[in-house]
C-alpha cells in the first residue's frame, strides 16, 4: 500500500478529527483568500461636484499618496531643516514645523498626461492649472466692502488652460465669452477676463493686464498678459476656497503655462486636473479598461468617470492596504498555531499506530512525509471549498474595512475641523459607493501558496514529537 492509500484510510479512519482540521483549515482558506482579494480591491468613490464632463475620464492628485509622499520627505530629512524632492521643511521659532510644497510636488505628470492622451479612442484632451493668486499690478479687483480683508490674499487667481474651451466652467455653461474669444493651445501670454471686472477697470480686448508674485508685490518680476476675450457668468462659479481673491468675478482664465510666472515660479507649472474625451461613447467603457490598463504611475492619481466616480486601488484608500496586510498575517500565524495544536494531539493519540510503522522497518522520513500529505488532502479539500465561498467573503469583508475607514476619515475630519474653525478650503462631499473585489487568478495562486505554507509550517512542527524521540521510546509507549 502506497503513501497516498495509507493517508487517504488514516483521514477516513478518523472522521471526527478529520472534520475538525477540514473546518479549521476552511476558515484559515477563506480569510487568506479574503486578505488578498482585498489588497488588490477597487474602492468606487464619487464626490459631488467633481464630476468629468459628458464620455469623458479626468485625473487629479489623490490625496492619500500626497500624505505618503510628505511622510517619506519628512524621513528623508530626520527631523532637521531642509528640502527634499519639492518637500520644504522649517522648524519655527516656537518651536513648531512648517511644511510646505513647491509646484513640482503637486503637479500631475505631463508625461502621464500624454500617455493617457495618446491612448486609443480618445479624442481629445485638456491640462488645466491650479487657480494661483498673484498680485494685480495695473488694475484693481473687485472686492465686497462688508467683508473684512485682512485674512485674504489681497489677489486675483489665474486659471491656465491648454484648450480654454474645453475648461470644466465653460463645458458645464457657467461661463460664455461673449466678446473676443476663447484662447487656444498655440496662445501665450494671453488672458480671458469677467465682465465684471473689464467694466470696473474700463478694460477692452487688446489691452494688457499686468501681475506680479502677491508676496514680493514691490521687487518682483511684473509679466503682462493680452486681453482676447471677456466672458460673462451665467451662474456663479463656486470658489475652491474663502475669499476675494477666489470670488467668480476675480478668476482670469489664461494660457497653461502663463500662472506660473507671476507666481514666481517659471519653468515649474501647477497642473491640476487632466481631462481626456472619448471619441465613440458606446465604446466609453473599453476605453475606461484601456486606460486603465496604461503604464503611469497610478498610485499618484484618482481617475474619476463621468459621473465622479472613481476607483481608488486599496493602497490609496486610506490603510485599507495595510489592514488587509494585518489579516492576512494574524489569519496565517493563528491558522498554523491551531493546526499545529491539532496536528500535536493528533499525533499523541497515534503512538500506536507510528510504534508499528517503526516496527516493520518504516523510517521516521515516510512517517512525516505520510503526515504532511495528510495534511495537504485536507488542504485540497479545504480550499476547493473555500474557493467557492472566497467572492462573496471577500466583499463582506472589504465592504467592513473600508465602512470602518470612512468611519475613521470622518472623524479625522471633524477633529481637524474643530482645530481650525472650518476655515480653509472649500470640501466636496464623497461618497462611497461600493467596493470591487475580484478573485482572479493570480489571488488563487497568492492564496493557494498561503495555504500551502501554513499547512507545511503547521504539520513540520507538530512532527517534532516523532523526530525527537527515539525509535524505542514510541515503541515503549505503545504497551
Amino acid at each position: 500500500m502506497n503513501i497516498l492509500e495509507l493517508s487517504i484510510r488514516c483521514l477516513v479512519r478518523k472522521r471526527a478529527k478529520t472534520i475538525l482540521l477540514l473546518s479549521i483549515v476552511f476558515v484559515t482558506a477563506c480569510f487568506i483568500y479574503a486578505g488578498w482579494a482585498c489588497k488588490s480591491a477597487n474602492v468606487q468613490t464619487q464626490t459631488e461636484g467633481k464630476q468629468a464632463l459628458g464620455a469623458s475620464f479626468r485625473m487629479e492628485e489623490n490625496e492619500a499618496d500626497r500624505h505618503d509622499r510628505t511622510a517619506e520627505a519628512i524621513e528623508k530629512l530626520g527631523g532637521q531643516n531642509g528640502s527634499v524632492d519639492g518637500s520644504h521643511i522649517e522648524q519655527l521659532e516656537s518651536g513648531d514645523w512648517m511644511i510646505w510644497h513647491d509646484n513640482s510636488f503637486e503637479t500631475l505628470q505631463m508625461e502621464d498626461i500624454e500617455t493617457l492622451a495618446g491612448q486609443e479612442g480618445i479624442a481629445e484632451y485638456n491640462v488645466t492649472t491650479a487657480n494661483i493668486v498673484v498680485n494685480p499690478v495695473n488694475f484693481v479687483r473687485i472686492e465686497d466692502p462688508d467683508v473684512d480683508q485682512h485674512s485674504d490674499l489681497l489677489g486675483v487667481s489665474l486659471r491656465g488652460n491648454m484648450e480654454m474651451r474645453l475648461d470644466f466652467d465653460v463645458q458645464n455653461g457657467n461661463i460664455e465669452v461673449n466678446e473676443g474669444r476663447m484662447i487656444t493651445a498655440e496662445d501665450k501670454d494671453v488672458c480671458v477676463i469677467s465682465r465684471e471686472l473689464a467694466e470696473l477697470n474700463g478694460l477692452t480686448v487688446g489691452d494688457k493686464l499686468e501681475f506680479n508674485d502677491r508676496k514680493e508685490c514691490e521687487t518682483s518680476k511684473v509679466y503682462s498678459a493680452e486681453i482676447v476675450g471677456i466672458y460673462d457668468t451665467v451662474h456663479k462659479i463656486t470658489p475652491i476656497m474663502y475669499g476675494d481673491s477666489y470670488r467668480s468675478e476675480n478668476i482670469i482664465m489664461t494660457d497653461l503655462r502663463f500662472p506660473e510666472k507671476p507666481q514666481g515660479c517659471e519653468g515649474d507649472p501647477l497642473y491640476q486636473y487632466a481631462t481626456f474625451w472619448v471619441e465613440n461613447v458606446d465604446e466609453y467603457e473599453t476605453v475606461k479598461e484601456r486606460i486603465r490598463k496604461a503604464d503611469i504611475d497610478w498610485k499618484r492619481y484618482d481617475f474619476l468617470d463621468n459621473t465622479g466616480m472613481s476607483d481608488t486601488m486599496a493602497a490609496n484608500f486610506g490603510d485599507l492596504d495595510e489592514m488587509s496586510t494585518i489579516i492576512l498575517i494574524l489569519v496565517a500565524v493563528s491558522g498554523a498555531v491551531i493546526i499545529f495544536l491539532v496536528f500535536l494531539f493528533w499525533l499523541k493519540g497515534r503512538v500506536h499506530e507510528i510504534g508499528i510503522f517503526l516496527a516493520i522497518g518504516k523510517g521516521k522520513a515516510a512517517i512525516i512525509a505520510q503526515m504532511i500529505l495528510e495534511g495537504i488532502l485536507i488542504g485540497c479539500v479545504s480550499f476547493t471549498l473555500a474557493t467557492v465561498c472566497a467572492p462573496s467573503l471577500s466583499k463582506s469583508v472589504a465592504d467592513y474595512l473600508v465602512g470602518y475607514q470612512v468611519q475613521q476619515q470622518e472623524e479625522q475630519r471633524e477633529a481637524e475641523e474643530g482645530m481650525t474653525g472650518g476655515a480653509g478650503v472649500a470640501e466636496y462631499e464623497t461618497k462611497v459607493m461600493g467596493v470591487k473585489t475580484e478573485v482572479t487568478g493570480k489571488i488563487v495562486l497568492l492564496s493557494a501558496c498561503s495555504v500551502l505554507g501554513v499547512i507545511l509550517a503547521a504539520v513540520s512542527s507538530s512532527c517534532i514529537f516523532v523526530v525527537i524521540q527515539k525509535p524505542k521510546e514510541i515503541l515503549s509507549k505503545m504497551g
